[in-house]
């Protein structure tokens, strides 16, 4: 079962674009969204962050088999900079 935090602004699946804006998620918004949920736990953000870097690549790999070449980035890389979401 994966978390859910608070925000409109959530993945949708299998594509893995925001169902609220269509960018790729996480998008601006739900990074901006995350962070501030999170900023007293950071350590849940790169966990939750994590479940769904795992449950999208099950999700492509079931699909079309090409995982995106920024995965890292997209999911987990922005959150491990000062400012979190900028």
């Amino acid at each position: 079962m994966m978390l859910v935090p608070r925000t409109e602004h959530q993945p949708q699946r299998p594509s893995w674009d925001c169902r609220a804006c269509g960018e790729s998620w996480p998008c601006a918004t739900a990074k901006t969204e995350l962070a501030e949920q999170y900023q007293r736990f950071f350590e849940g953000l790169s966990l939750y962050l994590g479940s769904c870097l795992i449950d999208a690549i099950d999700d492509w790999a079931a699909g079309s088999g090409r995982l995106p070449s920024d995965l890292y980035e997209r999911f987990l890389g922005w959150s491990d900079k000062p400012g979190l979401a900028a």
